[in-house]
């Protein structure tokens, strides 16, 4: 377009870098970590036991099994529930908030301040 770019020495071109040139970056940038603490994820999460629903209701898939794992849920099992009110096996959705802060399902954030 023959329009000048002031921005252009920012760009990088992550295509065509190598494998050590990537690594260079990697360090430059730093790690950022988008998971909750253990408290903040214990104090927002609400466990409860799974009361299996008739299957001549029609519950949805996400709610006959753990989205994160894609196992159905047992009778009396220990569910997690989100503020989106989604439900997974508590060791699923514990271990996914210690890496994202958000539902897997709907990406609702999940940010749960000190009391």
């Amino acid at each position: 377009m023959g329009m000048y770019d002031q921005y252009q020495d920012w760009r990088l071109d992550v295509d065509n870098m190598n494998y050590e040139e990537l690594l260079a970056l990697e360090d430059r940038i730093g790690y950022v970590s988008t998971g909750l603490r253990e408290d903040e994820i214990v104090r927002g999460l609400r466990v409860g036991k799974h009361l299996p629903f008739d299957r001549k209701h029609f519950s949805t898939e996400t709610e006959r099994s753990c989205s994160i794992c894609q196992e159905e849920f047992e009778a009396s099992e220990e569910i997690g529930k989100l503020s989106c009110g989604h439900g997974y096996h508590v060791h699923c959705i514990k271990q996914w908030l210690s890496r994202k802060n958000a539902c897997p399902l709907c990406k609702v954030l999940c940010s749960y301040s000190p009391l």
